[in-house]
């Protein structure tokens, strides 16, 4: 994967993640749509740590 691919992918991630929370704490969901909402965040999170670590220093250190 490139560099450049790679910081897409962070990026769309992001946005995604900064518009489920917003929705998460703008809006009223039923409960069984919050838990999915904030599994999903979680999992975003996860991801971004995940980029953030490995992958991007595998591409620094070429």
């Amino acid at each position: 994967m490139s560099t450049e691919e790679l910081n897409k992918m962070i990026a769309v991630k992001k946005m995604d993640l900064e518009e489920c929370e917003q929705e998460l704490h703008n809006r009223y969901y039923p409960s069984v749509v919050r838990v999915a909402m904030m599994r999903y965040i979680s999992e975003l999170r996860h991801q971004l740590e995940m980029f953030n670590s490995d992958d991007l220093k595998k591409i620094e250190n070429g």
